[in-house]
């Protein structure tokens, strides 16, 4: 019996001991199982790593983006081989049409008897324009030389029902001229050039074609008499700008010409698109002979890039038409094709015809200027289309031309201010040519002293629809707010992302422990 006690004692002990030590096992066990619950998954690292990726790239792109967009602008806005501005400028991809009206004389027997002209407009003419640069030469002083090409074709369905071979009347600029050349500078030979009309017949009125008068020719009996004479005889009678032509037309020898446009040098941007499209020189001089200083500096834009980060001030291009540098003033916030920008505009003060652009003290009235050294040395003004914005009295010299219309008859110009890309032109230039009367010769003693209009034209380029989706593009990328907004609701999301992974992970685990504790 006593043995068989002490057997129980010891079972029961053993048994005690073997439950404590499985009650050890299952709380170890508890507590692993719990601290393990505690430990990040797979799924939530990988999202707080996403979450703070994100937090970190969009504060990196908020400090670098404004430096990042100035250099991808920089490269595609500088002048340089496959840049998108070079592909712009070297081939011009926009349409450009240039539409030409004619003042008829109605009256040309009573206008050369002392009448006043009585003019008819005729036109459109429309030709298609097209520009390529040509001797492309980079400098390292980030300037680029080059001449511009121009050509023009007929266009006859925009002309409608008019042709280059419409018969039209008009003044003879030749006589004209070479009169104005001597009585300026040889007055006291202008007997001898009445003579010489008289003998090669020369008239102050022509009667000839539309294709004539503007591209192909027409013959004079002066300039024939002096290509078909002693070279050394004649000069004196013609300006220095007529006497090597063998025709006349306003566009002669224009058409294709390599170097009429002269040589050009701009900065390219490489440097700084501060200076983009700016004049460096034309013909190598940064100033012209045309006019007195500062009137003769060539400076503003070469006329189809400007540098970025316009302002509603005004701008300035250069012109190789008028030997000039023009001003065009801000007018308005426009919008063309999808595209908002600023439109400048020519105004009485692009053409004060007074102070430096006098020509040996001869000045022109307001809204003319004198381009008689630029172009051929006849006694040519150049204005806006019906005297706009110039002294009204100058129509009353003649009849048969309506007042100015600004809508009709304006020089605009539409850019978009943050690239500095015109996105439309509307270039307007009337050609006056002043007539007056000379005591001794013939064919001028009787007209009356006018600034007779002869021609006005009108160049529009306008941006097609392909460019103008390119450029809506840049301008959303350039909306500078807009992006930030963006990269900062991306950081915020990335803010939030990471809070809530973490937030999550530690509220379970906290809810976790309670039910241990509590078990």
């Amino acid at each position: 019996m006593e043995s068989s006690g002490r057997d129980n004692y010891g079972f029961n002990a053993e048994e005690k001991h073997g439950a404590a030590t499985r009650e050890k096992l299952k709380a170890e066990r508890k507590e692993k199982k719990r601290k393990c619950k505690e430990k990040w998954t797979c799924c939530q690292i990988t999202l707080l790593v996403l979450s703070l990726l994100t937090v970190a790239v969009s504060v990196a792109l908020l400090i670098a983006f404004p430096a990042m967009f100035n250099a991808i602008l920089s490269a595609k806005m500088e002048v340089v081989e496959g840049s998108y501005s070079y592909q712009l400028w070297h081939n011009t991809p926009v349409p450009i049409f240039l539409r030409f009206y004619i003042y008829n004389l109605t009256n040309s027997k009573d206008f050369s008897a002392g009448a006043k002209a009585v003019l008819q407009e005729v036109g459109p003419y429309v030709y298609r324009e097209y520009h390529k640069k040509k001797n492309i030469s980079f400098h390292d002083n980030n300037t680029v030389t080059f001449y511009q090409q121009r050509w023009w074709t007929w266009d006859q369905e925009a002309s409608g029902n008019l042709t280059q071979e419409d018969k039209v009347v008009i003044l003879n600029t030749v006589p004209v001229a070479a009169a104005w050349t001597l009585y300026r500078n040889q007055p006291f030979i202008l007997g001898l050039l009445n003579t010489f009309f008289n003998l090669v017949h020369e008239d102050l009125i022509v009667t000839t074609t539309v294709g004539k008068v503007l591209f192909d020719g027409f013959t004079d009996p002066l300039l024939t008499a002096t290509h078909l004479g002693d070279d050394s005889s004649f000069p004196s009678f013609l300006p220095p700008g007529l006497s090597a032509y063998d025709k006349f037309a306003w566009f002669y020898k224009r058409n294709n010409s390599l170097t009429y446009d002269g040589l050009f040098n701009m900065y390219n941007g490489h440097d700084t698109l501060d200076k983009l499209g700016v004049m460096d020189w034309w013909n190598y001089g940064n100033e012209t002979d045309f006019f007195d200083y500062p009137c003769n500096l060539v400076e503003g834009s070469a006329g189809e890039l400007w540098p970025p980060g316009q302002q509603n001030t005004n701008i300035s291009l250069f012109s190789p038409d008028l030997c000039m540098t023009m001003t065009l003033y801000y007018k308005e916030e426009v919008k063309n094709n999808g595209l908002p920008g600023y439109r400048y505009w020519g105004t009485n003060e692009t053409f004060p015809g007074d102070g430096c652009y006098c020509i040996d003290k001869v000045c022109a009235p307001l809204g003319l200027v004198n381009a008689e050294t630029c172009r051929m040395g006849a006694p040519a003004f150049v204005s806006f289309p019906h005297f706009l914005h110039a002294d009204p009295s100058l129509l009353d010299a003649f009849e048969g031309v309506s007042p100015p219309d600004p809508d009709k008859h304006s020089f605009v110009l539409d850019m978009i201010p943050e690239v500095g890309i015109p996105i439309k032109v509307m270039a307007r230039m009337q050609i006056n040519m002043l007539v007056r009367p000379y005591e001794k010769i013939k064919i001028l003693k009787n007209v009356k002293e006018a600034y007779l209009p002869l021609l006005w034209f009108e160049e529009e380029a306008v941006i097609p629809d392909y460019m103008a989706r390119q450029l809506q593009v840049l301008l959303v990328i350039m909306n500078t707010p807009t992006v930030y907004i963006v990269l900062g609701v991306i950081l915020v999301l990335g803010v939030i992302g990471a809070t809530l992974v973490t937030t999550r992970h530690y509220k379970k685990a906290k809810r976790d422990r309670e039910r241990a504790s509590k078990s």
